[in-house]
């Protein structure tokens, strides 16, 4: 009976691979695959068939599904993670194995194929006068309250690492961070964006609109592409306003403790 392991080599290009039928949340797995980040399990260190990547609360399961190991892989995984598979076989495994334990997250990816530049330039200015945006630097980086903004320690570390690594735009009131929109991970050529206002007072003044087309402008014009993974209707309903297209419904997973299975 195989045993899963941890892949210690620093060469992770015969497990990436295993990971090509994923066609959700690539913006966040393939540069951590491309650049060594995060935690890597599989069945075998000579010739793998499944395996899973970890990444803080992430976990993405790839491979076989209907290896005799691909249960023992979903096991490992510890309560409240966050797990999903690229196919029906890996879901199916879940369900089975945590049963009413299950938790659901529902998730919607939009396609960046339509966007346009034009566009967003356009929305970007559509803020009131009283409001200021621009591209946060350093020291606009340390003094965010990393309770709003967790993404920044957990996938980056520190202030500095994303500075160097990330991208972030912010509007101010008052010189006070009131609405924000930055990379969710380190990142190549392609990257997940996390938005966030802040005050319940300066919602629904279009900050989210014209800080996430900050963003995304920011990245056309770089040759980056912008990915947008909605978790509610608000969400799903911003990507559309600012040119994203065809929601995809899907859904990720998770333990419940085992005194919450309400």
């Amino acid at each position: 009976m195989q045993m899963i392991v941890e892949w210690v080599s620093e060469d992770w290009t015969t497990v990436r691979s295993l990971f090509d039928a994923h066609k959700r949340a690539r913006a966040v797995i393939f540069p951590a695959l491309e650049q060594g980040r995060g935690q890597l399990w599989t069945n075998s260190l000579e010739s793998p068939t499944i395996a899973r990547l970890q990444l803080a609360m992430i976990n993405a399961l790839a491979g076989d599904s209907t290896s005799p190991d691909a249960q023992e892989i979903v096991r490992m995984i510890e309560p409240m993670r966050l797990v999903f598979g690229p196919d029906e076989g890996w879901t199916q495994i879940i369900k089975d194995l945590w049963g009413d334990r299950i938790g659901v997250q529902p998730r919607v990816l939009l396609s960046p194929k339509s966007l346009n530049l034009d566009h967003l330039l356009h929305l970007r200015e559509q803020i009131p006068s009283e409001y200021t945006l621009e591209r946060m630097d350093l020291e606009t980086i340390k003094g965010v309250d990393k309770r709003r903004a967790m993404h920044i320690p957990t996938f980056f570390g520190s202030s500095e690492e994303f500075f160097k690594m990330g991208i972030a735009y912010c509007i101010k009131y008052e010189d006070k961070i009131v609405s924000m929109a930055s990379t969710f991970t380190p990142f190549i050529d392609e990257f997940e964006i996390q938005v966030d206002t802040s005050d319940h007072e300066h919602r629904r003044r279009g900050l989210a609109t014209a800080v996430s087309a900050a963003l995304m402008s920011h990245a056309l014009e770089n040759g980056l592409v912008p990915h947008w993974d909605a978790a509610n209707e608000a969400s799903i309903e911003l990507a559309l306003k600012l040119g994203y297209t065809d929601p995809d419904r899907w859904e990720a997973y998770y333990l419940k403790p085992e005194d919450d299975t309400e």
